[in-house]
Order: C-alpha cells, then sequence, then structure tokens
C-alpha cells in the first residue's frame, strides 16, 4: 500500500529530483544535518540537486515510523544507504521529521544525520592511487 512518506521516499530513493522538490510547498523549510535552512522550492530543487550529484545513490531503510497530528507529520528512524561515486557502501542512521500542509504539500523537513562518514568514504575516492 502506498502513502504520502512512502511515495515521498520512493522519489527520493530514485534521485528523482522534479518529482520530489514538487512534493513541496513553496515556502518549505528543509534542515539537513548541520546545514543553514533551506527555505523555497527553488532553494530545495538547488540543494539537492547540488547534494545528489556528488552520490551514486542511496536507499532508505525505515525501522520505526511515527504518525501524529492527524498524519500531517511523520517522523522516521531509518538506516540511509548511501552509494558513493566509487561503489562504497556507507550506512548512516537517520532521524527525519515532517510535515504537510491541508494540501498534502510538505512543509518541514528535518534530517538528523551526521554525513561526515559519508563525506569521508567520498574523500578517500577522491586521493589518488599510490
Amino acid at each position: 500500500m502506498s502513502d504520502w512518506v512512502t511515495d515521498y521516499y520512493a522519489d527520493v530513493d530514485a534521485l528523482r529530483l522534479e518529482p520530489f522538490v514538487a512534493r513541496h510547498a513553496e515556502d518549505a523549510v528543509v534542515v539537513f544535518g548541520n546545514q543553514p535552512p533551506t527555505v523555497g522550492i527553488a532553494a530545495i530543487h538547488d540543494a539537492f540537486e547540488g547534494f545528489w550529484a556528488m552520490i551514486g545513490g542511496m536507499r532508505h531503510e525505515v525501522h520505526h515510523r511515527w504518525d501524529e497530528n492527524d498524519g500531517a507529520t511523520a517522523i522516521l528512524e531509518v538506516t540511509t544507504h548511501y552509494t558513493t561515486k566509487g561503489g562504497a557502501h556507507v550506512p548512516l542512521p537517520c532521524v527525519s521529521i515532517l510535515d504537510r500542509n491541508a494540501e498534502g504539500k510538505v512543509t518541514s523537513l528535518r534530517i538528523h544525520i551526521d554525513l561526515a562518514p559519508l563525506f569521508a568514504a567520498m574523500e578517500q575516492e577522491a586521493q589518488p592511487v599510490p
């Protein structure tokens, strides 16, 4: 069975930028890790386009999900399985909180994750082989 959160993450995991961005309200706010908030659809588009261009892929393995506020808020505990451009697999624990408005558009996404291991793997791949 499909629902808004499952559909949302299907676009994320397939790196489908335009459908992903279209799921957000015009004034949506995204906080990704320790980065400053990204506000508005254009900024969300640019931020995710840049990040997704740096990775080879990703997949979210959901461990727990809580729905609150009559289904307008979803809290997910996941392992995000990143694949680098060089093929390394980097699994990272993550908690995300999504809020949506009455029209079904995401108004807020807060991704609590430490991407340092992913960036370290990418940096290691970028080093010349002696």
